[in-house]
């Protein structure tokens, strides 16, 4: 059961994106590819994470916020994600660029999950459900501000600054996510929830705005 909640989030999110993409439709086994990739950055960001918690510098909570957990991840998935995309034929419509992001990102949240869910001292029933509501939602949601960035660099080719707010956008999402959520305060709800209704709101803005300027939209 636990494995099946695990992954039900992820799987979700993925069929949610590709119903989002209407106009044509990549190949599964590039998804899929773009899926198992980041499954596997999963493990780049934990050895990264042990390189650098090995550092002699004071690591509290601000240090986990913004450097191992947004800043390695983001990072190495980002570094996935362009593996994937760059000069990839079937990046073909700025939405794509959503497309291989949030599979890369999703992949990788399904890792992280069975990582925590299985975890003998955090692990369980209530990780699962917390990890399905806030954490994964959260990775689909950083995805698509790096993917919409980074359809700007593959496809518009528009320049290397979209390639840094392919990184900058979903890090600083990415931050203020997991600050809200460590906040020591009972009214973090009234600033939590409304942070991730906005982000949702900009998020399917995005989506629909790269979605509309398909080259294969019919007249």
């Amino acid at each position: 059961m636990l494995f099946q909640l695990s992954a039900a989030p992820a799987a979700m999110l993925a069929l949610f994106i590709f119903v989002k993409d209407r106009y044509e439709k990549e190949p599964l086994y590039m998804l899929l590819t773009s899926a198992v990739f980041g499954f596997i950055s999963c493990g780049y960001v934990i050895a990264l994470d042990i390189v650098i918690e090995k550092i002699p510098v004071n690591q509290g909570s601000l240090f986990s916020v913004f450097v191992l957990s947004a800043g390695t991840e983001e990072i190495i998935k980002l570094i996935f994600v362009f593996f994937i995309a760059y000069k990839n034929k079937h990046l073909n419509e700025p939405f794509d660029g959503i497309m291989y992001s949030s599979y890369v990102c999703l992949g990788f949240a399904w890792a992280e999950n069975l990582i925590y869910v299985f975890s003998p001292e955090l692990g369980g029933l209530n990780t699962a459900i917390m990890r399905a509501v806030f954490s994964v939602p959260g990775h689909f949601l950083f995805s698509v501000l790096m993917g919409y960035n980074l359809a700007y660099f593959t496809y518009y080719k528009k320049g290397i600054k979209y390639l840094a707010y392919s990184f900058l956008f979903p890090y600083g999402a990415h931050a203020i996510y997991n600050l809200l959520i460590v906040w020591n305060n009972d009214m973090y709800l009234l600033i939590f929830i409304p942070y991730v209704i906005f982000l949702w709101v900009i998020c399917l803005r995005k989506m629909k705005e790269l979605s509309v300027l398909s080259p294969f939209k019919k007249c």
